[in-house]
């Protein structure tokens, strides 16, 4: 195999993983839609909070790997974004962009 046909296939995989997570949404309805929105909201306040401090994460940490434990199970998409609300939420917190 080359080069090339190793980035070929990488393409193909990640192409078939996109259009997978667009029929999972096609399929959701707007309720589960909203639901999603608001657990990913309640993620990025839970990683507010446990940068926040020693005890702030103490409180944090519980539900936050609750949450993190159930994304797992959910999906794989679900739980690399929930990772990903996590990084930009602490991120935005650190620079001052997110106040709690």
């Amino acid at each position: 195999m080359s080069d090339a046909a190793g980035v070929e296939e990488g393409e193909g995989t990640l192409a078939e993983s996109l259009v997978i997570v667009g029929q999972e949404l096609r399929r959701r309805n707007g309720s589960a839609v909203a639901m999603d929105v608001l657990y990913l909201f309640t993620t990025a306040f839970l990683a507010t909070l446990a940068i926040r401090g020693f005890w702030p994460a103490v409180i944090a940490a519980l539900p936050l790997a609750t949450f993190l434990y159930f994304a797992w199970h959910s999906s794989r998409p679900f739980f690399v974004t929930n990772l990903v609300v996590i990084a930009a939420t602490a991120a935005a917190t650190e620079a001052g962009l997110m106040p709690l």
